[in-house]
């Protein structure tokens, strides 16, 4: 009878990810992705370019976008560098149109990666070179990837990106590793 509840417990929890919820391949026409077999995608108008969004479990979303001017996914810092100087925002005092920032110290004596949120990686992806961005600390940040060169498009560069903010960290985890499925089809 042990024998058979240990069969039992190491068939359960060898089980993958795929075999546990199923995952699913989501054909968007010009890529697809192999995503958690919950995620689904939804229809978004872009205006000069091909845009979509994903619902993720745990209410999160991820928005794409496949164009000439698709977001490089820069993190917006909350600190500056101005003539040696560093200084931070004052998020009680700053609002939606003006920044205010306090000086903190000399920027070649002090750690700026430690005020960055987020962690960014190069890799390759589907043969194209890709920005990886994730957050530092799990669950605050965005967790994204940029092509910055897909293929020539008339005059211009196809660009694509892909991200979501202050993600769960199971959907997190399930993002990056879709994102090394990834597979641009040119049309």
């Amino acid at each position: 009878m042990r024998l058979r509840y240990a069969i039992l417990l190491l068939t359960l929890l060898s089980c993958t990810d795929k075999q546990r919820g199923g995952t699913k391949t989501l054909d968007f026409g010009e890529f697809k992705i192999d995503v958690p077999s919950t995620w689904q995608p939804v229809r978004a108008k872009g205006i000069d370019s091909y845009v979509g969004l994903m619902t993720l479990d745990h209410g999160d979303t991820v928005s794409f976008d496949l164009g000439w001017y698709s977001n490089p996914l820069e993190e917006e810092y909350k600190f500056m560098v101005e003539n040696g100087d560093l200084y931070l925002k004052k998020e009680n005092e700053s609002t939606s149109n003006s920044a205010f920032f306090e000086f903190y110290g000399k920027a070649d004596t002090v750690d700026i990666e430690k005020f960055k949120v987020n962690n960014v990686t190069w890799t390759t992806i589907d043969g194209k070179r890709a920005k990886l961005i994730q957050p530092k600390n799990i669950g605050t940040g965005m967790t994204g990837i940029y092509f910055d060169s897909l293929w020539v498009a008339g005059s211009g560069t196809d660009r694509f990106q892909m991200n979501g903010k202050d993600l769960h960290p199971d959907n997190e985890r399930q993002l990056l590793k879709a994102f090394e499925t990834l597979k641009f089809i040119k049309k």
